[in-house]
């Protein structure tokens, strides 16, 4: 990963644990979609007296996928969110 935006020299990092944030919403985010798909999914598996393979099958590698899929969009959106808050000042840039 690049130390500044080459446009507006934002610095990517900018202090020691600036990336909690962004830990912390990809773990709300992806215990949100992990529920999203398991609680239906259950429901019907339930409603339906189906074997509770499929929920396994599916269930259990998701908190597993998920977190790595999304961290760098999580990242991505808490410098949008840091940027928001805390622009760049003129002699913080280059």
């Amino acid at each position: 990963m690049y130390e500044r935006c080459s446009v507006c020299g934002w610095r990517f990092e900018r202090e020691p644990g600036y990336w909690t944030g962004a830990v912390a919403l990809n773990l709300v985010v992806t215990e949100l979609l992990i529920a999203i798909v398991i609680v239906p999914l259950a429901i019907w598996l339930a409603l339906t007296q189906q074997p509770i393979t499929l929920l396994i099958v599916i269930g259990l590698p998701l908190p597993f996928i998920l977190p790595f899929l999304f961290f760098r969009h999580a990242k991505s959106f808490w410098m949008s969110i840091d940027f928001r808050i805390h622009p760049v000042d003129p002699e913080e840039r280059r």
